[in-house]
């Protein structure tokens, strides 16, 4: 447990809402069919030390070089379980947070985790802000660390788009072994050239266990 409890997320979280969900979840798949064992597994990865470093290291470093501000709409893309969403509020934003997730059953659980009242959880591909000139306004800071996952022609298209006024932080990582992993890369600076960036504000790769995570801010 002690590797499960950061400055970003407490150990009471685990009692009143994780541990009461995997619980759910195993009663659950014994007597219906609206969740499997898959859902346990995949809770449990979402607080594994790798994902609360990689997450830890986001928040850290866009507070270094490009700090959340009272005007700011933030907007985390593939949201998961809210993982992202509730370590930006544990580490003090306050701002409205929209966690876009397309998996309909990640969102309702993370329903059930669901914490503070400034998060929003829409079922969106949080990329087609971009497409809209409505939400693709100047005052948004854009999270997304989940590009392994997502094509890597669609992901430079809807950077592109991106309001350059707007603040951006994407991760990837190297773990090609993976099958629902399209868009992982070699090294750091591979990741950066796959992408239309103008203002690095930060770059980085952590390793993590077996594997490297990367890490890119921008405007």
């Amino acid at each position: 447990m002690e590797h499960l409890t950061t400055k970003y997320i407490q150990k009471s979280f685990y009692e009143t809402k994780v541990l009461p969900l995997l619980s759910f979840l195993y009663t659950d798949t014994m007597y219906s069919n609206k969740y499997d064992y898959y859902r346990i597994k995949d809770i449990l990865d979402q607080y594994s030390s790798g994902q609360l470093e990689s997450k830890r290291w986001a928040i850290d470093e866009l507070n270094n070089c490009a700090p959340i501000s009272q005007e700011d709409l933030v907007v985390v893309i593939g949201g998961w379980y809210g993982l992202m969403s509730h370590m930006l509020c544990e580490s003090g934003v306050t701002n409205t947070i929209m966690d876009y997730e397309i998996d309909e059953t990640c969102i309702d659980l993370h329903y059930k985790l669901k914490v503070h009242d400034n998060i929003m959880i829409e079922y969106q591909d949080g990329f087609e802000i971009f497409d809209s000139r409505e939400h693709n306004g100047n005052d948004k800071v854009i999270i997304c660390t989940a590009c392994e996952h997502i094509d890597g022609d669609d992901l430079y298209g809807y950077v592109a788009m991106k309001n350059p006024k707007s603040t951006i932080l994407l991760q990837s990582n190297n773990m090609h072994n993976i099958d629902s992993h399209v868009n992982c890369h070699d090294s750091l600076d591979d990741f950066i050239d796959s992408l239309p960036l103008d203002k690095i504000l930060y770059k980085g790769a952590k390793r993590i266990g077996d594997y490297e995570r990367y890490m890119v801010i921008a405007r």
